[in-house]
């Protein structure tokens, strides 16, 4: 974290404004299975640098590693979980592929838990 508020303060100092930024931690990109799932169970500790957080969750080796579906298209289930998991912890951007089923899984979880 203390990096990250370095690497902030020198964007700030090049001029760019802090409500330019946002925040992707990188999920896959270099982590294994226990590294991303600790970092999507522990994101909300970004929030402390007062920037919106997006991830990338869409059709991710992680969820292969955890569902056993190889074929990337075959992970849409995963990425629709692993985005609405992501939003209750204040994720505020989800960068995925398939668009409209994300949309949908999100509008009906939304209307069933708050109905």
């Amino acid at each position: 974290m203390i990096i990250l508020k370095k690497n902030l303060n020198k964007l700030e100092k090049k001029g760019i404004k802090h409500n330019n930024i946002i925040l992707d931690p990188g999920i896959g990109f270099g982590k294994n299975l226990k590294h991303n799932i600790t970092l999507i169970n522990n994101i909300s500790i970004f929030h402390s640098l007062g920037l919106p957080i997006m991830l990338g969750l869409s059709r991710k080796r992680f969820i292969k590693d955890i569902s056993g579906l190889n074929d990337s298209k075959e992970r849409i289930g995963g990425t629709v979980s692993s985005c609405i998991y992501s939003m209750l912890q204040g994720v505020q951007i989800l960068r995925v592929h398939d668009v409209n089923e994300i949309n949908q899984g999100i509008k009906i979880f939304k209307k069933l838990n708050y109905y």
